[in-house]
């Protein structure tokens, strides 16, 4: 009967509704404060009139958009609660869940696997939390998917006008949050790629990307450009200013490509928990995307200062096997693009566009992983290494499990169910997390 419910075409529509059900329900437990005091820097518009510069406010390295489109909200609040200010976040976050499910119908065919699938847009720690904060990691995330949603646009009808689209939402992207330099060679280059496969004249391309870097720059070329007036060069972060000595994580090879899940699961969260566990990369993206591994500041404490932490147990255990999902679906789209760029010219109208959407979605979410990697090896920072910080590049996750699943269909009926009920199960989990949590803060 449960299996029952996601065949039906209606349930993706009672998701969607649920999932921004369980945002709005959130709103009331969570607190406005995230991983960092990005407050602050509303405050500091608010108070000051003007921008911070990057030294000025630890999160001011951070382009200004969001905290500009908060400043109506902050006008009925106050740092010490920020309440009001987190509608913004709340809305944000389902504007992108609304765009995530346009997407998932457009794209995804088999009702039963989509729908699943969509449970992860729903219920993801690392997705949900930080799109519910003061953060603006909630606009990034939003834009992201709406990237991804303008891209499909293009490669329909690639015409001046949705170029000029793309160039917006970069512009847009690059004035909220500097991970989206990620975003740009892969756009772009996925617009010259398929004006040449339409025999547009290099001329052409040449002046139509140009036009397009201009209303990219001039959109989203604020921070850059006061860093390289004040600091003389374009990309500051905030470890170049506040170094974070403390957090220092490479002791050697295994910090690589070390995995300890039997060790994760004992000690499921950073706060009293196994020191070692801080100098393992993977480790530390895995419990980070799934989990409230390293994240002490928000209020939901009882999963982290109580035995009820070992819900997070539970949930890295069950999350393998989705995680292993979306391992099968990078490998099938690697696999697809290396073949795709072997033999573009000989490609259908339609080969070509449905083979560049799917690259172009490895691309996005290959290259947003690299820039945090960069910022992890060269800081040697675990605060560096977490799993929210690419996630504006959510949808190729989650086609990555829907490619996965897919697979697995069509070759063991047995492991596509089991692929099933491990979504299924990771959802009740999190349900029950949420659902505790929630409970003790109200009685509490």
């Amino acid at each position: 009967m449960l299996i029952s419910f996601f065949e039906r075409e209606r349930a993706l529509t009672f998701l969607l509704w649920f999932g921004i059900a369980l945002r709005v329900f959130l709103y009331f437990f969570i607190s406005a404060y995230g991983a960092d005091a990005h407050g602050e820097v509303i405050n500091f518009i608010a108070t000051q009139h003007r921008l911070p510069l990057t030294r000025e406010i630890f999160c001011a390295m951070h382009p200004p958009l969001y905290y500009l489109l908060a400043q109506p909200f902050f006008a009925f609040d106050t740092l010490s609660s920020l309440k009001v200010t987190q509608l913004l976040s709340v809305i944000l976050s389902c504007l992108n869940l609304y765009v995530l499910y346009l997407l998932a119908k457009h794209y995804f065919s088999h009702v039963l696997t989509r729908n699943v699938s969509f449970l992860l847009a729903i219920f993801l720690h690392s997705y949900i939390t930080f799109s519910l904060y003061v953060t603006n990691d909630s606009l990034a995330f939003m834009v992201g998917t709406w990237c991804f949603w303008l891209l499909s646009r293009f490669f329909q009808s690639p015409s001046p006008k949705t170029e000029r689209w793309l160039a917006l939402a970069l512009g847009i992207g690059l004035l909220t949050k500097g991970t989206f330099l990620a975003f740009v060679p892969i756009i772009f280059g996925a617009i010259a790629l398929t004006l040449w496969h339409f025999k547009i004249k290099w001329q052409t391309i040449v002046l139509r990307l140009m036009i397009l870097g201009f209303i990219t720059g001039i959109i989203g070329g604020y921070k850059f450009a006061e860093n390289w007036y004040y600091e003389g060069k374009p990309v500051v972060h905030n470890m170049d200013i506040f170094p974070l000595s403390d957090q220092k994580m490479y002791t050697g090879p295994k910090s690589y490509y070390g995995f300890h899940l039997v060790r994760l699961m004992k000690s499921p969260v950073i706060y009293h928990g196994d020191e070692k566990l801080l100098h393992v990369y993977p480790i530390l993206f895995y419990s980070t995307f799934w989990y409230k591994f390293a994240d002490l500041e928000n209020d939901f404490n009882l999963g982290v200062k109580t035995r009820f932490r070992y819900i997070g147990s539970l949930i890295y255990l069950v999350a393998m096997i989705p995680t292993l999902i979306i391992l099968l679906g990078l490998g099938l789209l690697i696999r697809q693009t290396v073949l795709f760029l072997t033999k573009i010219p000989s490609l259908t109208v339609t080969e070509f566009r449905e083979n560049i959407e799917k690259s172009t979605w490895l691309g996005l979410l290959v290259v947003s992983v690299a820039l945090v990697l960069t910022a992890g090896f060269r800081y040697d920072a675990w605060s560096c290494f977490q799993g929210r910080l690419f996630l504006q590049s959510f949808f190729s996750i989650l086609a990555m499990f829907y490619l996965g699943l897919s697979y697995l269909q069509t070759r063991s009926a047995f492991l596509y169910r089991i692929g099933l009920f491990s979504m299924i199960g990771l959802a009740f989990l999190y349900s029950i997390y949420f659902g505790i949590e929630s409970l003790f803060k109200f009685i509490a």
